[in-house]
């Protein structure tokens, strides 16, 4: 287990006990809430940001599937030889 946190700076602490006081709260609850909400709000802006990523790349898919077929299609004999190595 690791140790616990200290609170370092005196205006930090006193603004947590502050919010604390009014939300009442123990200051680890507070915290707790807090380093919660934050990593929801975290993990939102990831999963965003995957979705985003993930539509662009089925848009690129659709586009690059919508364009024409030009020539004969290439089988494996045309790429490959007759021991399975790429010619």
């Amino acid at each position: 287990m690791n140790a616990p946190v200290q609170i370092r700076k005196p205006d930090v602490a006193e603004r947590l006990r502050s919010m604390a006081l009014r939300e009442g709260l123990s200051i680890t609850d507070l915290v707790d809430q807090m380093a919660r909400e934050r990593e929801a709000r975290i993990n939102e802006a990831r999963q965003a940001e995957i979705n985003r990523k993930i539509a662009a790349a089925k848009q690129i898919i659709a586009e690059f599937n919508a364009l024409p077929i030009v020539g004969p299609m290439l089988t494996d004999d045309d790429i490959y030889d007759e021991d399975g190595l790429p010619k």
